[in-house]
C-alpha cells in the first residue's frame, strides 16, 4: 500500500514492526485529530530518520513519519533535507500525538509545537 497511488492522500507512518503500539496509535491519532488521514507501512529495514524520508517520498502530502523499533519518532518533508521533528524513544503518549499532529500542520502549513524542531 502507498500514499501515492491508492486511496485519499496520507500522511505515511512508516514503522519497524517492533515499533511500540502504543506510539504508533497515539502518531497516528494526533494527525487524524487534525482532520489528516494516515497510513500505516511496515519497514523492518529502516530505524526511524530513513523510515520517514521514505515515507514523506511515498505520500502524495510530501510528508512522512517514521517510528523506529526502540519507539524512536521522526518527521520529515520531502522537500526538507533535514528531519523537522526528532521525538527520543521515552517521549511519553502526549509527546508522540503531538508528533502526529506536528505531521498534519506541515500539510496545512501550521506552526509545530513538539519535540526538537528546525524550521522549514
Amino acid at each position: 500500500m502507498s500514499g501515492s497511488s491508492e486511496g485519499p492522500p496520507t500522511v505515511l507512518v512508516v514503522a519497524h514492526p517492533d515499533a511500540p503500539p502504543g506510539v504508533l496509535r497515539e502518531v497516528r491519532a494526533g494527525a487524524e485529530e487534525q482532520g489528516v488521514p494516515t497510513a500505516l507501512l511496515p519497514d523492518e529495514r529502516s530505524a526511524a530518520d530513513p523510515a520517514a524520508r521514505r515515507g514523506a517520498a511515498d505520500s502524495r502530502l510530501q510528508v512522512g513519519v517514521g517510528v523506529g523499533a526502540d519507539g524512536t519518532v521522526v518527521v520529515r518533508h520531502a522537500l526538507v533535507p533535514h528531519p523537522v521533528l526528532t521525538l527520543p524513544a521515552d517521549a511519553g503518549a502526549a509527546g508522540q500525538r503531538q508528533a502526529g499532529a506536528d505531521a498534519a500542520r506541515i500539510v496545512a502549513g501550521g506552526a509545530l509545537r513538539a519535540g526538537e524542531q528546525r524550521s522549514l
